[in-house]
C-alpha cells in the first residue's frame, strides 16, 4: 500500500511541472518562452526629452545719457537796412537776453538766402559795442569804440545809428531813451552831440512804412544766431 501511494504522488508532481512549463513559455507560434525580468530595461525604447530655451538679447547702455530739452524762445525785432530805410525782422532769442546780444546779432547780419540778398546791416562786425542799461532812469548808454564810423559809408551812418536805436528800444521794456558816448548822425543826417538823449520816435522816419514790415526768418536756434 505504501508503494502505490508514493508512486501516485510522483505522477501528480510530474503533471504539475508540465502545466507550469507550458503556461510560462508562450511565443508567436503558440509556444512558451520564459522571460528574464532583468532584460526588460534592454527591450524598452529609449525616450529622450529635449528642452529648448530661447534667450532674447537685451542691450543695456550704461554711462551718461544725453537729454535734449526744448528751450523756450521769444521773438525780438531786429532792424536791418532795406534800400535806404529800415525793416524789422522777428528773430527767436532765449528769454532774459542781454542788450549786447541784440547788438551782436545786428553785427553778424542775416543768414545767406533771400533775406540776405534784400536786407543788410551797416554795423561793422569786428568792433565791440557795449550797452549799459539804467532801468531806474529808463536810459541805456551805448559806448561806440573810437573810429567807429571810419569804416561806414557816409550815407549809411544814420542807418547804422537807426539800427541800434530801433532795435534796442523796441526790445527793452523799461528803457525809453539811448545816450551815445560820441556824436552820431540823426535820421536826416544831422549831428547829434555825445550825451544827448534820443528816442525811438526820433528815428521812426527811417522805417520802410508807418507800420513796420515784418519778414519771417526760418526757424533757428539761438546758438546759430549768436556767433
Amino acid at each position: 500500500m505504501r508503494g502505490r501511494s508514493l508512486q501516485r504522488r510522483v505522477l501528480v508532481l510530474g503533471g504539475l511541472l508540465t502545466v507550469i512549463t507550458v503556461a510560462c513559455s508562450v511565443v508567436d507560434d503558440g509556444k512558451v518562452q520564459r522571460i528574464n525580468p532583468g532584460a526588460l530595461d534592454d527591450t524598452l525604447p529609449t525616450t529622450t526629452e529635449s528642452n529648448t530655451t530661447t534667450t532674447e538679447a537685451v542691450t543695456t547702455t550704461t554711462g551718461l545719457e544725453t537729454t535734449t530739452t526744448g528751450v523756450q524762445a521769444v521773438a525780438v525785432q531786429l532792424y536791418y537796412i532795406a534800400g535806404s530805410q529800415l525793416n524789422s525782422v522777428p528773430t527767436p532769442l532765449t528769454p532774459q537776453f542781454a542788450l549786447s546780444q541784440l547788438v551782436r546779432l545786428l553785427q553778424v547780419g542775416l543768414p545767406k538766402g533771400d533775406l540776405g540778398r534784400t536786407l543788410r546791416s551797416a554795423l561793422p562786425r569786428d568792433v565791440e559795442i557795449t550797452v549799459t542799461p539804467d532801468y531806474g532812469a529808463g536810459v541805456a548808454q551805448v559806448v561806440l569804440p573810437d573810429g567807429f564810423f571810419d569804416t561806414i559809408a557816409i550815407g549809411d551812418q544814420r542807418l547804422a545809428v537807426g539800427q541800434l536805436v530801433m532795435t534796442l528800444l523796441d526790445n527793452s521794456p523799461g528803457i525809453g531813451q539811448l545816450m551815445f558816448n560820441q556824436q552820431v548822425s540823426g535820421p536826416s543826417g544831422e549831428v547829434i552831440p555825445a550825451g544827448q538823449l534820443v528816442t525811438r520816435l526820433d528815428y521812426q522816419s527811417l522805417l520802410t512804412s508807418a507800420t513796420t514790415t515784418f519778414t519771417t526768418l526760418p526757424e533757428a536756434t539761438t546758438s546759430s544766431l549768436v556767433g
